[in-house]
């Protein structure tokens, strides 16, 4: 993307699980309502019939306007002490075999209706996670990415070495390919949620701080993600729209997931 040209906007919806409650469908509404692309992450292990069922009809009757994405396989949810799902010393073969569990129920709750797209639980991985991810070919991983100074030096120096890893933290490779693996880094940079408080309460950012985030992204990367957990954002539907409002009316263009794949 040219300097010149406005970044692009994706939003990411995390923890689509087994509830079909009202802030779900709300907000699903409210971004079909100002035509604004928005990616479900599913829990493919969690997700009950209904909420699959309603996906699917969403998905046939806004073909451009949703996307479904996988969002882990469980989401570590018989552990929840346990803010990782994958990553840490967990081996290549343990991994692959719940990212492609996954995949498989994810294929067998929505057939060709979702998008080869991968987003990790808590943003935790390692290099054998990455690998698993690669070998059963998704073409975006959807990460989080920090655009601070330390942040951006870290992952400079990472993607000049062709690594994974430096100083012990994760290199994101947003929004390009990582060299040696299958898919393309599409991440978040903006979030709604200051700290999360409970199962489903959490402290928010305020308006002007959440656009703050969005134009300092917007100084360093061409594609912005914003994300999203429903289950929180009850209280806070105004506040997003006002938020959708503010990037339309400022000239910021919207993507899909789809369209970010090709």
């Amino acid at each position: 993307m040219k300097a010149s040209e406005s970044p692009v906007v994706f939003f990411r919806n995390d923890d689509v699980r087994d509830r079909l409650d009202h802030t779900l469908i709300s907000m699903t509404e409210l971004f079909l309502r100002y035509g604004i692309p928005l990616a479900h992450a599913v829990e493919p292990a969690n997700i009950t019939p209904e909420v699959v069922n309603w996906l699917k009809l969403l998905k046939k009757d806004h073909p451009q306007m949703i996307n479904i994405v996988q969002h882990g396989y469980n989401h570590n949810l018989d552990n929840p002490g346990s803010k990782m799902e994958f990553g840490g010393n967990r081996a290549y073969e343990d991994q692959y075999k719940d990212i492609f569990k996954g995949k498989e129920l994810m294929s067998e709750h929505f057939s060709d209706l979702w998008s080869p797209a991968f987003s990790f639980p808590y943003g935790t991985y390692n290099s054998n996670a990455l690998r698993a991810i690669s070998d059963c070919g998704y073409k975006i991983l959807s990460s989080k990415i920090r655009f601070t100074p330390k942040s951006r030096f870290k992952n400079f120096l990472g993607r000049s070495l062709g690594k994974d890893f430096v100083f012990g933290k994760a290199v994101n490779y947003h929004p390009e390919s990582r060299k040696n693996y299958s898919f393309r880094e599409i991440s978040v940079s903006v979030n709604l949620i200051r700290k999360y408080t409970g199962y489903d309460t959490a402290e928010h950012y305020s308006l002007p701080e959440i656009i703050e985030q969005t134009e300092y992204a917007a100084r360093h990367t061409s594609v912005i993600g914003i994300l999203l957990h429903h289950r929180f954002h009850g209280e806070h539907l105004g506040m997003l729209e006002s938020l959708l409002i503010h990037l339309k009316k400022t000239g910021y263009s919207f993507v899909s997931f789809s369209e970010l794949m090709q």
